[in-house]
């Protein structure tokens, strides 16, 4: 469906759709996750944009994924760099332009790749139209969350920000709090007003009509609240801790989020965004955080009126060790009503080498990173590939002169912030690391990425890139790894981790060395180990020995 702006700037045609094997494409894909700001500037001005990622996109295509994902381009202040949008229609001039988006959009159908948005439904920017207008009372009035002061003359209730302090602020043009998740640059909207929810729809439709394949609907947990403003209750000693970012110094943590998370409200938004999935032919997936996944992803993906797929956060969050590590997968493999994507990294968190695997010495940090690949691309489920996890990237240590992230500020020295996440792309070893022509980027380049560029692995067939480029084309062709079933192997072989991928009456065996040191795995009959790019394996006749960070495939011939 073609569709026109509400500026007058017409919207060509959807471009040529990459062709789909089936509706449930997004079953078992991996996306590729680009976060625009940092993957490549295209003008000089010392941040990524849209011409940028048209540039690297046959880089992209390169590495056998099925979709991108864009992180938000916007109209925004910036307070949490494009995450507070000020306009959902027009894009944010550090970005690019409508043109640029169309031009991406076809070059990325032609190369068949699919183009998901990331998208902002919770909340808004304060400098967005609507808030102003809400604000003054307008005809919008009722579109944000409006609470009176309590007696004492303070917020509402004890609702608290993951940012850090109240989740309201007062605004005296109108004599009322409003609330607010994240940022109070970032009021959040009240979508339980059916006029709030049509308009949202009506955003997505939009993006829809432009090309857009689907959306990764950012804070799926804050869509709704609780309308009478309870109290959270306080966490106590036998309550699951909270893995959030601002480290132990962030009061969030304190308390269980049973009134301003997962509301029963979010349901009503979800079924009516997934009819409009449906009847426009895309994909709903749901990023949730601050929450015990598989406690609830099943609420959100059980049926046809929620997500199509879940964007988590146990593996992100998971610490390094094996124990640790081997129960959240077997608490993921028992979430069975809806589908779930592996992710170990994101724009929002520590890189997966550093978090899980920092322990290694460096000579087997190519291995760790390569170990963590296989695992995230043999599990159940799509996976989520942010950039440079192909590259095997450490997380970098940045200068809090160089800090730009409020919630970092907010938290320092305890919590280090998103922007170790979010560094310029390393492209190759020249000055700003390909990145960029300006002599200076929005975040510096980092020192632990020299060495680790693309251009520096693509020259090496040992490098982390091309056993990632190998396998993952070669698991694009294996059905049992797009939409087998699994089984988590319940018993503790520490340091090795195995699980069962099966389809159609065949088995394959997945297993992992989650340590620097030798290890075996014994499994009787003789297994034979499959002729898949890249594994670090040895096949005996009792089982399977691996060296430090080592991982294989082989078919379950016989039982463990």
């Amino acid at each position: 469906m073609d569709g026109e702006d509400r500026t007058g700037t017409a919207i060509a045609g959807t471009g040529s759709r990459p062709a789909r094997r089936a509706q449930d494409w997004w079953k078992g894909a991996v996306i590729y996750e680009v976060y625009l700001r940092s993957f490549r500037d295209s003008d000089g001005d010392g941040v990524g944009d849209l011409r940028g990622v048209i540039a690297k996109l046959d880089y992209i295509a390169s590495l056998g994924v099925d979709a991108l994902w864009l992180s938000p381009f916007y109209k925004s202040p910036m307070a949490d760099f494009g995450y507070d949008a000020a306009d959902y229609r027009l894009i944010d001039p550090s970005a690019g332009t409508m043109e640029d988006f169309l031009e991406l959009r076809d070059a990325c159908h032609r190369r068949g790749l699919r183009l998901l948005l990331d998208f902002v439904p919770a909340h808004t920017s304060e400098e967005h139209p609507w808030f102003v207008d809400s604000r003054a009372r307008g005809p919008k009035a009722d579109w944000y969350v409006w609470a009176d002061k309590a007696p004492d003359g303070g917020p509402p209730n004890n609702w608290l920000s993951s940012f850090g302090g109240s989740a309201w602020s007062w605004e005296p043009r109108r004599g009322q709090y409003y609330y607010h998740p994240f940022l109070k640059e970032q009021p959040a909207l009240n979508l339980a007003n059916p006029d709030v929810l049509e308009q949202m729809a009506e955003q997505l439709d939009y993006w829809i009509g432009a090309g857009a394949d689907g959306f990764r609907l950012d804070a799926v947990q804050c869509l709704g609240h609780d309308p009478d403003l309870r109290d959270n209750p306080p966490r106590g000693r036998a309550d699951p801790p909270l893995l959030i970012g601002g480290g132990p110094g962030n009061p969030f943590g304190d308390q269980l989020h049973v009134f301003d998370r997962n509301a029963p409200g979010t349901r009503t938004v979800l079924r009516r965004l997934r009819r409009l999935a449906e009847e426009r032919g895309a994909v709903l997936i749901g990023e949730l955080a601050d929450v015990v996944t598989e406690h609830v992803a099943e609420d959100f993906v059980g049926s046809a009126e929620g997500l199509h797929a879940v964007y988590d956060f146990d593996l992100i969050n998971c610490r390094p060790d094996v124990d640790v590590l081997h129960r959240t997968l077997r608490g993921r493999a028992a979430c069975t009503g809806g589908w779930m994507l592996n992710a170990f990294t994101n724009h929002d968190s520590r890189r997966a080498v550093s978090n899980l695997t920092g322990f290694a010495r460096p000579e087997n940090r190519g291995a760790a990173a390569r170990m963590l690949l296989f695992l995230q691309l043999t599990l159940r489920g799509g996976a989520v590939i942010y950039q440079g996890d192909e590259l095997g990237l450490p997380h970098p240590e940045l200068a809090y002169e160089d800090i730009l992230d409020p919630w970092a500020k907010a938290f320092w020295p305890v919590f280090e912030g998103r922007d170790g996440a979010r560094t310029p792309f390393p492209w190759d070893g020249g000055p700003q690391a390909g990145f960029s022509e300006a002599d200076r980027t929005w975040l510096p380049p980092a020192r632990e990425h020299r060495g680790l560029d693309v251009a520096t692995q693509e020259a090496d067939p040992a490098s982390v890139l091309s056993f990632f480029r190998a396998f993952n084309g070669w698991r694009g062709r294996q059905e049992i790894l797009r939409r087998g079933d699994i089984r988590i192997d319940a018993r503790d072989r520490a340091p090795v981790i195995a699980w069962t991928r099966s389809l159609n009456g065949r088995e394959w065996c997945a297993a992992v060395n989650f340590s620097e040191d030798q290890a075996f795995l014994e499994w009787p009959g003789a297994p034979r180990q499959l002729d898949a790019p890249g594994l670090r394996a040895g096949v005996t006749p009792h089982g399977v020995e691996f060296p430090a960070f080592g991982y294989t495939l082989f078919e379950a011939r016989t039982s463990p």
